[in-house]
């Protein structure tokens, strides 16, 4: 795997796939990645699956207040993920905007 991506939303860690705990609360020096916040690829198949438990249908909105997340944040979490994403009015309030799964 390569670096790390770089997310804009401040609710993710750095490493898409970790839970970057590593040195978390410890005395490393450099504990940059410890930040102890989800990566985006963790919370983007936890989003997919859940959205699955609701019949597929859901919106950002709803998404954001189950998860207990930003709903900006809910929005690059399916952008990330190659199987969802948001429609709707992109332009609206967050409960016009919908996940959807597109995938096998």
């Amino acid at each position: 795997m390569g670096p790390p991506m770089k997310v804009l939303h401040p609710f993710f860690g750095p490493d898409p796939d970790s839970y970057n705990l590593e040195g978390y609360d410890s005395s490393i020096e450099d504990a940059s990645d410890a930040s102890g916040r989800p990566g985006i690829g963790i919370v983007a198949n936890a989003i997919l699956f859940w959205v699955g438990q609701q019949n597929g249908k859901a919106t950002v909105a709803e998404c954001a207040r189950a998860f207990v997340m930003p709903p900006a944040a809910v929005v690059e979490a399916v952008a990330f993920h190659h199987f969802m994403l948001v429609t709707g009015n992109l332009d609206g309030p967050f409960d016009e905007m919908s996940i959807e799964q597109d995938g096998e």
